[in-house]
């Protein structure tokens, strides 16, 4: 039996650490502390704007209290020139009958009500400047909150990622241990075979030693240490040299080890230890920028090379009606019957002809593959998760709706992680069933409207489309829904668009189908986006990753452009990309306040929650913001 003795000293002795490991911890500490530093400043920023929107809001209500004022003086001067005008009249017409009556006061006091009058209309006039001036100067202030506010966020996660890549830096350095050992061996076994356990058991030592080691050494250590069991952190022995070794007394061998190791930290590992979500360690599909601009060509090549097939398969497609049209991964491929190579994977295959049930198969593509469908008649009907299409003539059909069924919810900040005008949280009820848009509205739903009415956008009118730049947005007179500053297809989101080009559209939905289309209420739009939940998102309260395209949130499309609508899961009310992708108008029930919900492809995942809103003007329009459409029954 061995009995081994852990008694005598352990001596440590840290050698010389890599100098280039070092440098990198140093510069990844560095890094988080500059980014605490600037969430610290724009936190600062932030407050401030927050003060000033107050304080121009409070001015611009009192304001519109003094229009009023005016107003209403104008009116009693309007009364008091009229009876200065009569009592005028009266003693002109008593002077004809008596030349020498002095009516020069009537007159003057008449002159004197007209000038009033006049001065007061000038007053309104000014004060109605005044008031659009304030306004315009409470819509900048809103939107540089908004920048401010998706700044900070953005810092925040970066900060996140910088510690996790710190943790990570500073855990994987090397070092040099110096460690000496006894153990008191067994008569009943080897020589050799004691010499090999004394030297296992230094290995030991000197890993347990060097753990301690680098975790008392981190920059986070008091807060890592609580879960450090169960992160199954580790390190490794890069060499191991027995410098001295000697037996003494009874069968007592000792050893003195130069030991040297490298800490052995996964990501993952990193963010069990930060109490991180595992999103920050995970390797996005493409650089990260905030520019707001198009997809790099160096991006646009990488993501290009990862999906080229290595097979090509032939897919055909059958219907038993004339006049349908085929739609894979979201393009029209005109009507069946139709052939077509397509590389090996799953594809999305709709077959669609108006007043007929829309046919919706995935196909996994291994081989040669055929779908043949028999088309039924579509029996229109507006039961939960229904989906329904209206007409609008010329064989063309309006946005797929999906039912709503009425229902209450708790609306608001439920997870107490939201914004001030998130709360209080309070029960909503929806009394009827509604219709809403299953999709934002793309581009070619748009393109529809302009071509039945040739509406022109405010973007379109030389007034331009603003983009997200260093953090703030930028008007560009050559921006607009055609051109949003990224590349497009028909079936991206239309962005680019006022809240009254909005309007202007389902208007025009409304005359086109004889149904009534409108704007979701913010209601209606936050319950069909929770879909039941109480959570953040409709899957819970972490953004995960890949699971929407928000800033930040591990899409091949995240902070670079919106993605094609549809590009993700639908909710469990069958609804799609209610997180991120653009921010959608909604109908806030108020004249003064503008309310675009549901985050965007370049705003951080905490402001694509299901109850985060931005007060921003109606006339404000950019390429992260679009809209769908919601219909009563």
């Amino acid at each position: 039996m061995l009995r081994a003795l852990l008694a005598l000293l352990c001596v440590l002795v840290m050698g010389s650490v890599n100098a280039e490991t070092t440098a990198a911890a140093e510069a990844a500490a560095v890094t988080v502390e500059a980014t605490q530093a600037e969430i610290a400043s724009k936190k600062i920023e932030y407050d401030d704007s927050n003060l000033a929107l107050q304080t121009q809001m409070n001015e611009a209500k009192q304001m519109k209290i003094d229009l009023a004022a005016l107003r209403e003086e104008s009116k009693k001067l309007e009364r008091e020139k009229a009876i200065a005008l009569e009592e005028m009249n009266n003693q002109f017409q008593k002077m004809i009958k008596d030349p020498t009556l002095d009516i020069a006061a009537s007159r003057a006091k008449y002159t004197k009500s007209v000038n009033a009058d006049k001065q007061n209309k000038q007053d309104i006039e000014d004060q109605l400047i005044a008031v659009e001036e304030k306004e315009r100067e409470v819509a900048d202030i809103r939107v540089l909150k908004h920048s401010l506010l998706n700044k900070l966020e953005g810092l925040k996660e970066q900060l996140n990622k910088s510690r996790v890549e710190r943790l990570y830096t500073q855990f994987n350095k090397s070092g040099k241990l110096t460690v000496q050992h006894t153990v008191e061996c067994d008569l009943e076994k080897t020589l050799s075979e004691c010499i090999r356990r004394t030297e296992e058991l230094a290995k030991e030592k000197a890993s347990a030693r060097y753990m301690d080691k680098i975790f008392a050494e981190l920059s986070e250590s008091k807060s890592v240490a609580t879960r450090r069991d169960g992160a199954g952190t580790s390190v490794k022995i890069i060499t191991a040299k027995v410098i001295e070794k000697a037996f003494s007394g009874f069968a007592n061998y000792s050893l003195t080890m130069d030991v040297d190791l490298v800490g052995n930290l996964t990501r993952p590992q990193a963010c069990k230890l930060l109490e991180l979500n595992e999103r920050y360690c995970l390797a996005t599909p493409a650089s990260v920028s905030n520019s707001g601009s198009a997809v790099s060509a160096n991006t646009s090549a990488a993501v290009k090379s990862k999906t080229v097939p290595k097979e090509m398969y032939e897919l055909t497609v059958r219907s038993n009606v004339f006049g349908d049209e085929v739609y894979i991964n979201g393009a029209s491929f005109g009507s069946t019957k139709l052939s077509v190579m397509m590389p090996a994977g799953t594809h999305s295959v709709e077959i669609v002809k108006v007043g007929y049930k829309t046919y919706v198969e995935h196909v996994n593509l291994k081989a040669n593959y055929e779908i043949s469908v028999n088309l039924v008649k579509e029996t229109k009907k507006f039961s939960k998760g229904s989906s329904i299409q209206d007409e609008l003539g010329n064989n063309k059909k309006g946005p797929r709706l999906v039912a709503i069924t009425a229902g209450g919810f708790k609306m608001g900040d439920v997870s107490g992680r939201g914004l001030e005008n998130e709360r209080p949280v309070v029960t909503h009820t929806i009394k009827d069933s509604f219709g809403m848009g299953e999709k934002e509205i793309t581009v070619a739903d748009f393109s529809q409207f302009i071509a039945a009415t040739n509406y022109i956008t405010v973007a379109e009118q030389g007034k331009g489309c603003a983009y997200y730049s260093d953090s703030e947005p930028k008007y560009d007179e050559n921006i607009n829904w055609r051109n949003p500053g990224y590349e497009q297809t028909d079936n991206y989101p239309v962005v680019c668009v006022t809240l009254d080009d909005a309007k202007a559209y389902v208007n025009w939905l409304s005359t086109s189908t004889n149904k009534n289309y409108r704007l979701p209420t913010e209601g209606e739009w936050e319950y069909a986006a929770r879909a039941d939940s109480e959570s953040d998102y409709w899957w819970g309260d972490a953004i995960g990753s890949n699971n929407a395209n928000c800033g930040w949130c591990g899409s091949e499309w995240s902070n670079n452009s919106a993605a094609p609508t549809a590009s993700f899961e639908r909710n469990p009310f069958g609804l799609y990309d209610v997180i991120g992708n653009v921010w959608e108008w909604s109908d806030s029930g108020s004249e003064q306040v503008s309310v675009v919900r549901g985050g965007a492809w370049n705003f951080a995942p905490s402001l694509a929650r299901v109850s985060t809103r931005l007060e921003i003007a109606s006339n404000f329009r950019s390429n992260y913001i679009g809209f769908r459409v919601a219909r009563d029954r």
